[in-house]
């Protein structure tokens, strides 16, 4: 088997790496040096001089940190993504990490702390990434195993010193839950994790074939489920919220509201549940008709009556805009506003701010989609067609 091994040169990976060496696999290393702590090229010396002892081709990455936020965030992306150039460079889809059983019970003490309901509880043993393979091995031996049988292998390995201090959450899950834990203890809390994700796996199997169907917010709020909520809005906003968090939107959209989400805004209109992308103000402008996809909007030769409007040379250039405060379009039935429009019709807000209309050159509104367009440019046969 051809796998790239992630190696930080500490017991686990160390561990890993050798076992990997010893059942034949056809390896190559994946090393990142943050030179964030005094001993990381110390543990890159340890890494390079076990892969030259064996013939291991070496990869490393000494990626630069110049950002401002959650390092360890980014580091765990740059990590992944160099893993995942390794893994293409040595022609494999398998990537195996050094996770392993006090790492999981770590993972799943933290999530429980949060109150999110994660994806999954613990620390997965196999997973998808940007269409390549990261497995975990591991998770069935402690970490105290893993040095042991370095130990006992004489398997060279460096301790990370930023693992003894209480600075991170982790540390201290570490140090004051987990150290009085005996290995049973650890054995029984894995198989609860194992139960807990059957039955987490049962909920969003459930959730799922509700969202596919024609379902409704009163529907939604009978099911009795924030879980049910809770993958809603996994699915449109890709985010793990915190139960309680959950729960004060599921008591919030009983009724028409708008609810800020940070990137997205969450609506309840109609008795039909609404997550939308926040996005900025549009505005494109077009010196000439050229039938082409232009993001957000089409212009094409060919499409239905109400997507029609017969453009002049005198309307370029033509600017196509979202929607403003005040928009109105001349029909041939009489002035119509857009604010009116959109009650009418029960459009959304979340929607509305999304909404595009065209304006030519002397800034009048000629176009909208789903009203049509002003009685200046209405033809039988129209020479553009508008598709949002």
């Amino acid at each position: 088997m051809r796998v790239i091994v992630a190696c930080s040169g500490g017991p686990d990976s160390m561990a890993l790496l050798d076992i990997c060496r010893k059942k034949g696999y056809e390896i190559a290393v994946a090393h990142v040096n943050y030179k964030k702590r005094e001993t990381a090229n110390r543990d890159e010396k340890i890494v390079r001089q076990y892969c030259e002892n064996y013939g291991i081709p070496c990869f490393v990455d000494e990626p630069t940190w110049d950002h401002v936020g959650n390092f360890q965030a980014w580091a765990r992306d740059v990590r992944y993504d160099f893993f995942i150039d390794c893994a293409k460079r040595f022609s494999t889809k398998q990537i195996e990490v050094a996770h392993q059983m006090d790492d999981c019970l770590e993972t799943y003490v933290f999530q429980k702390q949060s109150g999110r309901l994660p994806g999954c509880w613990g620390i997965q043993e196999k997973m998808l990434r940007k269409g390549f393979w990261i497995e975990r091995p591991l998770l069935g031996y402690t970490k105290a195993e893993l040095a042991e049988y370095c130990d006992k292998a004489r398997v060279p390995y460096g301790i990370d010193e930023s693992n003894l201090s209480d600075d991170y959450t982790r540390n201290k899950i570490r140090h004051h839950i987990l150290a009085n834990y005996s290995q049973e203890d650890k054995v029984a809390l894995m198989e609860k994790i194992r139960k807990e994700n059957a039955d987490l796996e049962m909920q969003r199997e459930k959730a799922d074939a509700f969202l596919k169907s024609d379902w409704t917010c009163s529907q939604l709020i009978k099911e009795q489920s924030p879980f049910v909520l809770e993958r809603f809005l996994y699915q449109n906003c890709h985010q793990h919220l915190a139960m309680k968090h959950v729960a004060s939107l599921w008591k919030q959209i009983q009724s028409d509201c708008l609810i800020d989400l940070g990137d997205y805004t969450l609506e309840s209109f109609h008795d039909h549940l609404y997550c939308e992308k926040k996005q900025e103000a549009f505005q494109l402008f077009l010196p000439a008709l050229e039938y082409k996809s232009y993001g957000p909007f089409s212009l094409c030769e060919k499409g239905k009556v109400i997507e029609g409007m017969n453009l002049q040379s005198g309307d370029f250039p033509l600017c196509i805009r979202t929607v403003k405060e005040g928009d109105k379009i001349a029909l041939r039935f009489g002035t119509k506003k857009l604010s009116r429009f959109f009650v009418d019709r029960k459009i959304p807000k979340t929607w509305r701010k999304k909404w595009l209309v065209v304006e030519n050159a002397e800034k009048v509104i000629i176009f909208v989609p789903g009203i049509g367009c002003d009685v200046q440019h209405f033809s039988t046969h129209p020479n553009a067609f508008m598709i949002q």
